[in-house]
């Protein structure tokens, strides 16, 4: 799916939500989870494609694929992060938003350490 008919695809789903809402808030609410589902299952069709291409790409570079499975668990937490904390605005909930925001940067930060801590090793090799 091009992001020009996944973003009128959103719009339209948005549209009839809105009209929806006015009659029967819950009928709203199953559009959007509807449209929200089409479209994540949309996306992820298309991330097979780049997952097999960086996949491909570490192989080749002889990098350890431990990399490439913390770059793929840090952009996962970061889309499960965002997609709560915006439920949790559209909720009202905005400290409760703030609270995911910071837990899963947190949380992402600690993952990146072993690879953080290669970067330093790899730096201070060129110092030395």
């Amino acid at each position: 799916m091009s992001a020009y008919k996944a973003a009128a695809f959103a719009a339209a789903a948005a549209m009839l939500a809105a009209v929806l809402k006015k009659e029967k808030a819950e009928f709203a609410l199953l559009v959007q989870l509807a449209a929200a589902a089409a479209l994540v299952g949309a996306v992820l069709s298309g991330a097979v494609s780049v997952f097999r291409l960086l996949t491909d790409c570490t192989a080749r570079s002889g990098l350890d694929t431990g990399f490439m499975k913390l770059l793929l668990r840090t952009l996962c937490m970061s889309a499960a992060g965002e997609w709560a904390a915006a439920f949790c605005r559209d909720a009202g909930l905005s400290a409760l938003a703030l609270a995911v925001d910071t837990a899963v940067k947190v949380l992402m930060l600690s993952a990146c350490l072993p690879l953080l801590r290669e970067a330093l090793r790899f730096a201070a090799g060129f110092f030395v």
